[in-house]
């Protein structure tokens, strides 16, 4: 029998050609947004150096700017991860790259957009194959990953999404190989483990760091109590297997509980009722989250086009809960007809609701086909976590964030590796049975 898990130690070069070509295809579009989609086809979405109007990129831009020009001044003592004063992350990596080369425009960032964005496309494949998809249907379905026009923020532009979503599948990777029986695989797995939970640092997005350390604090019980059924029913060797996943998720959890942000005071109230059978650190997270949706989000960021949702409020983790079908309904569905081809709040914005219903249709496709997938790999428990991970960040960003702009771009990498496995599982089923007949 083929060892499933022998193709992530061969077939290196091939592994290389397929990055290498996701890498300049990603590169050659984001200099053809900055260079001429945006200042010569669409100008009035052209807020200048290549990047669109109204955009979060803006603000990294020019604080990265700031950053280079204090480095050049003062040396590179002067140089820091997060803006001193905005705090992101993103600001301190364009200000690494402009002092780095000395060029303060946006298109030295490319290169590096290409390197995350070619990296994750190449787990997402890799990801595939250890579902036992074949190369030609993994590689088909991996093309949608690296192509969709919403991709094209964090390619073209300066963006978070490119780090986080290699974050991501970082931790997928390091999922899917925690269960293999060698030794190289799990080594890997602490890696990839590792390095994602760096990445999340790194990025700045705190709420992945204690979210994915949750998840991996849940992962480790499921880990220990299969080994300890497996050792009453089936024997010392499953439960040395089971035994060394649940090593490796306590390494990765041990990291993520070192990376855990500081605690800041919470100065911000909310009407709240409290669930005297819920334990109180649990509750605190919900809690935390309704400050977000009910007080910071409704006063400094609501009324935005694409608005969702706005009017519904938190008080307990009961309306959490009440709302779970609603939140992965936004979360897979949108953006809604009502938001296709409409007027967004820049062009840049109207150029995408003319765009994003080609990608909706795709997913909704896709859906149908899920839960095909979900019984064909009913016994692979790596993607069970997986499908959970992706469940909780979807449903995360919904509720935390009413607004379809932030919910299209955050959720892409979960719906889209989802879309993948249910097309690609779908197309091999179709295969073998066209095969047999």
């Amino acid at each position: 029998m083929r060892n499933k898990w022998a193709l992530f130690t061969g077939d290196y070069k091939f592994y290389i050609k397929l990055w290498l070509a996701f890498y300049l295809y990603s590169l050659t579009v984001g200099l053809l947004v900055q260079f001429v989609i945006l200042p010569i086809i669409f100008p009035s979405a052209h807020w200048k150096d290549g990047l669109m109007v109204g955009g979060d990129w803006v603000q990294f831009h020019t604080e990265g700017v700031e950053i280079a020009k204090r480095v050049q001044q003062e040396g590179w003592s002067a140089w820091t991860l997060r803006h001193p004063i905005s705090g992101q992350a993103m600001s301190g990596i364009a200000g690494l790259f402009y002092a780095l080369t000395g060029i303060h425009k946006p298109w030295v960032l490319l290169p590096f957009n290409a390197f995350l964005h070619a990296s994750a496309g190449l787990i997402l494949y890799i990801l595939l194959r250890l579902l036992d998809i074949s190369k030609k249907t993994a590689l088909i379905f991996t093309i949608p990953f690296i192509i969709f026009p919403t991709s094209l923020t964090w390619v073209s532009q300066i963006h978070k999404d490119g780090l986080y979503i290699l974050g991501m599948y970082l931790t997928f990777l390091s999922l899917a190989l925690a269960f293999s029986n060698e030794i190289k695989k799990n080594v890997i797995s602490i890696l990839a483990g590792v390095l994602g939970a760096f990445v999340f640092f790194t990025v700045g997005r705190e709420y992945a760091l204690k979210i994915v350390y949750y998840f991996y604090a849940i992962f480790l019980f499921i880990s220990l109590l299969t080994a300890t059924i497996n050792l009453a029913w089936k024997g010392k060797e499953s439960f040395l297997r089971y035994g060394k996943t649940a090593l490796i998720f306590l390494v990765i959890f041990t990291t993520y509980g070192l990376l855990q942000p500081q605690t800041q005071t919470q100065t911000i109230q909310t009407q709240w009722y409290w669930n005297p059978y819920i334990p109180d650190k649990v509750e605190n997270l919900f809690y935390t989250l309704a400050v977000w949706r009910n007080e910071i989000w409704a006063q400094y960021l609501s009324g935005r086009p694409g608005a969702i949702d706005e009017d519904i409020k938190f008080r307990s983790v009961e309306d959490f809960i009440e709302y779970t079908p609603r939140a992965l309904t936004v979360g897979f569905f949108s953006p809604f007809p009502r938001f296709w081809f409409s007027q967004g709040s820049t062009t840049g914005g109207t150029i995408a609701r003319y765009i994003t219903p080609f990608e909706a249709i795709y997913l909704w496709l896709a859906w149908l086909l899920l839960p095909i997938a979900l019984w064909f790999h009913r016994k692979k428990l790596w993607f069970w976590l997986v499908f959970l991970m992706c469940l909780g960040f979807v449903w995360f960003h919904v509720v935390a964030e009413p607004n379809v702009g932030p919910i299209v771009r955050k959720r892409y990498g979960y719906v889209m590796l989802l879309s993948a496995v249910s097309y690609s599982t779908a197309t091999e089923l179709w295969g073998r049975r066209k095969g047999k007949e």
